[in-house]
Parts: structure tokens; C-alpha cells; sequence
């Protein structure tokens, strides 16, 4: 309710002076990112989720466990099914099972926190050791930490996971508060990821605003080492103090790539800084890759110095992060620019739009190479094994219900029961009403 008055204030007195504000702006990003995340895939995802976690409920007579607690031992069985390690598919009468009993609880699982529950760590054991006792890592701790930290994790570890990837990782991030973590690595990074995640969803002002709160950070935690940054980014041959400047470097980058989409002249006034910024610091570190390449042609193209951009573009259009089409694109620009027509390179060719697609490509290449579970585990983080099986069994489940449940593909379920004979056909009567 609180939330809801701010925001209808802040309208207000923006329409009152005929501005938009920063702090309009951003609400309107907040109600964005809650619409972004408000479609079936991601409800069902948080659903599966709830089940796992109320299996570690101490209090059953909780009203939010009440509520869901039959569905929520139907679907834990099928997960006890799933190893999570495997490409297991779960059975129709079962995927369709658990779609029905979904439905039957979707607007609860809507409108309730998932945060309401216990860890979902402590379900996961407790679902795998089938006992409701407390785990001992988790006596006498802080839960939002701790749960503001699994979401941190999960937001990383599904982010390039082929059937989960970015919708969800964007679902985990909404449900972070980077401000309860301790001054960590995990802190700082988790706020970068969202600022990544941020401006590939369009949520510019909300990306920004991350970013900047992460510069600050970095700015008075300069001596914390970073051991998971230094393996995102694959820069094993830089020290601390190096990690350090090109990883503040790149939230310089992904800020001004904010300020760049945004509608105000003054916004892409400072995306210019930024870029200087991030480019000088690349550049003391001797970095050479896509973004920097990407960032030296278009600064030097926005300050009328058209030659200059051309060794960065030529080095661009020989990328294998690129299709044909994009580097026919870039060869365009080359043309435009030997042609002495910039300011045809930079609306035409290379706009804000292709410099976008040029920094979601190359951290995506970044992303992918990471193996999250390794990682976690040579950093000694507790359960990373259960953590990542559980990953696994809601892969499993997502795209099991996915596919018998579109009515591109609901015949196909129909056809599958209809070979396994008629007592299947049987169960199955009813689960697609």
C-alpha cells in the first residue's frame, strides 16, 4: 500500500511540472519488471518452488502452507522422480496432473511471497532426506541473508541454461536485495548481473540506478578480493587491483549503454562519460575484445572523428561473435564511413540499438562458458550440489508441463496416452478440462 501511494505521488507531481524525473522513471520501470515477470512459465517455475520449500515448514498450521499443502506433495513426489542430473522426461498422466493441481492454486501462488517459506536449500534436503528436522547450517541464521543469497545464486546459475535462462534469472533478480547482503564479492556481482539483466529487459532506469550504487561500492571496497568475478569475466591474469579497475570498468560500460537508451539528452550526455570512462580503463589494463572495439568506434563516430572509428570497426566486422548479416552490417558502416557520411554510420547502420546488441552478445559468450556448479564448489558454498540438482528437477518439470500442455502439442499428449492403452486413457480423463 505504502509502495502504491509513492508511486501515484510521484505521478502526480511529475504531471504537475510536465517532467519526467528520475524517480518516475524508475517506478515505471518497477512496474515494468513486475509485468515482466507475470506470464505462466515463470508463475508455474514459482510454484514448483513454494512445494520444495514448504516441504521444510516446521509449523503446518502456517495458513500459506494450509492453503497448498496437497498440491504440494503431489508435485514433490514427481520431483523425488527427477535425479536432476539427466534429460528426464516426466510421464503425461503426471505432467498433466500436476498442470491441473497448478491451475487450482495459480492466483495463491501469485499473490503469495515465495519468501513466506522456509530456504529452499533446507527443502531440498528436507525433501531429499524426508524429515522435516532443522538442518544444522541453518540454526540461528539470518533468513532474508540467507534467501536473498539463494536468490543471488539461482539469478546466476539459470542464466544460461537453455530452458530456464534469462526470464527466470530476471524472476530471481526481482526478488534480491543486493542492500541486506554484507560488503562482499557476491554483493557487488550480484549487482552487475542485475544491471546486465536489467538492460537486455528494456529497464533502463533500473539497471542505471543498480549500477551506480554498484560504482559507489566499488569505490570504497577496493581491496576485497574477487575470485568469482575474475572467473565470470575469464580474466585468471589479472591480479586484485587489476580485477578491480576492469570490473568497475564494466559497470562504467553497461551504465552508459543505460544512458544511451534513454529518452533524455542529458542521459546520453553522460553515456558519453561513462564510455570515456570505461575505455580508459581498458585501456591502462591493455584489454582489447568486442566492447572495446565496439565503444572506440562509436564514441569516435559521435565526436566527428570518422577515421579514427575505422580500425576498431574493421577489427569488428572479423568477430566470430557476429552473423553474416551483422557483419555485412558492420562492412556497411565501414563504407558509410570511408564515404565520410558518419552521421549516415550512426543512424543507419551502427545506432544505439546495434552497440546494444553488441554488449548482450558478448556477455552472453562470457555467461555461457561458466560452470557456476564448478565454481561454487571450489569456493566451498554450502549445498551447491543440491542446489544445482534441484535446478535440474525444475528444468525437468517446466519443460515436461510445457509440452503436453500447449495446445500446439496437447494432441501429442493425447496420442501418447492413447498408445500406453486405456488405463492410462482412463486417468487422463478430466486433467485437460
Amino acid at each position: 500500500m505504502k509502495n502504491l501511494v509513492l508511486f501515484c505521488t510521484v505521478l502526480f507531481l511529475a504531471a504537475c511540472s510536465g517532467e519526467k524525473t528520475d524517480q518516475l522513471l524508475l517506478e515505471l520501470d518497477k512496474k515494468k519488471l513486475a509485468e515482466n515477470i507475470n506470464y505462466d512459465k515463470i508463475i508455474f517455475y514459482k510454484f514448483a518452488k513454494i512445494a520444495v520449500r514448504s516441504t521444510a515448514v516446521q509449523d503446518t498450521t502456517q495458513p500459506e502452507y494450509q492453503k497448498f499443502s496437497k498440491q504440494a506433495q503431489s508435485i514433490v513426489r514427481t520431483l523425488n522422480k527427477v535425479n536432476g542430473h539427466g534429460n528426464e522426461n516426466i510421464s503425461v498422466i503426471d505432467a498433466l496432473r500436476m498442470y491441473k493441481e497448478y491451475r487450482s492454486v495459480k492466483q495463491f501462488v501469485k499473490e503469495t511471497d515465495e519468501d513466506v517459506f522456509p530456504l529452499l536449500t533446507a527443502g531440498l534436503i528436507a525433501m531429499n532426506n524426508g524429515a522435516r528436522s532443522p538442518v544444522p547450517f541453518f540454526k540461528d541464521f539470518n533468513k532474508a541473508y540467507y534467501q536473498n543469497i539463494e536468490h543471488a545464486i539461482l539469478s546466476m546459475a539459470v542464466l544460461t541454461t537453455r530452458d530456464l535462462g534469462q526470464p527466470f534469472a530476471l524472476y530471481e533478480c526481482s526478488k534480491t536485495q543486493p542492500e541486506l547482503l554484507d560488503d562482499c564479492e557476491i554483493k557487488t556481482l550480484l549487482e552487475f548481473v542485475r544491471g546486465f539483466l536489467f538492460f537486455g529487459n528494456n529497464l533502463f532506469y533500473l539497471s542505471e540506478d543498480g549500477l551506480s550504487r554498484n560504482i559507489k561500492w566499488l569505490d570504497k571496497n577496493e581491496k576485497i578480493p574477487l575470485p568469482y568475478t575474475k572467473a565470470f569475466f575469464g580474466w585468471s591474469r589479472l591480479n586484485d587491483e587489476q580485477t578491480h579497475v576492469a570490473f568497475h570498468s564494466m559497470n562504467y560500460l553497461f551504465r552508459g549503454f543505460d544512458r544511451m537508451r534513454m529518452e533524455r539528452k542529458i542521459d546520453e550526455e553522460r553515456s558519453l562519460e561513462d564510455f570515456e570512462a570505461f575505455l580508459n580503463d581498458m585501456n591502462k589494463l591493455g584489454i582489447q575484445n568486442e566492447l572495446v572495439w565496439g565503444i572506440t568506434a562509436y564514441l569516435n563516430l559521435k565526436k566527428e572523428r570518422p577515421e579514427q572509428s575505422l580500425p576498431a570497426l574493421e577489427k569488428l566486422s572479423k568477430s566470430p561473435l557476429f552473423s553474416n548479416s551483422e557483419r555485412e552490417a558492420l562492412q556497411q558502416t565501414i563504407v558509410y564511413v570511408k564515404d565520410r557520411k558518419s552521421d549516415k554510420a550512426l543512424t543507419n547502420v551502427y545506432d544505439k540499438a546495434f552497440i546494444g546488441k553488441i554488449a548482450t552478445k558478448y556477455m552472453v559468450a562470457v555467461l555461457s562458458k561458466i560452470d557456476w556448479e564448478k565454481l561454487m564448489k571450489q569456493q566451498g558454498v554450502p549445498y551447491t550440489e543440491e542446489v544445482f540438482a534441484g535446478i535440474g528437477k525444475f528444468k525437468a518439470l517446466s519443460n515436461s508441463v510445457s509440452e503436453y500442455t500447449q495446445p500446439s502439442t496437447i494432441e501429442k499428449g493425447k496420442k501418447e496416452i492413447g498408445k500406453k492403452g486405456s488405463e492410462l486413457l482412463e486417468k487422463a480423463k478430466g486433467l485437460w478440462n
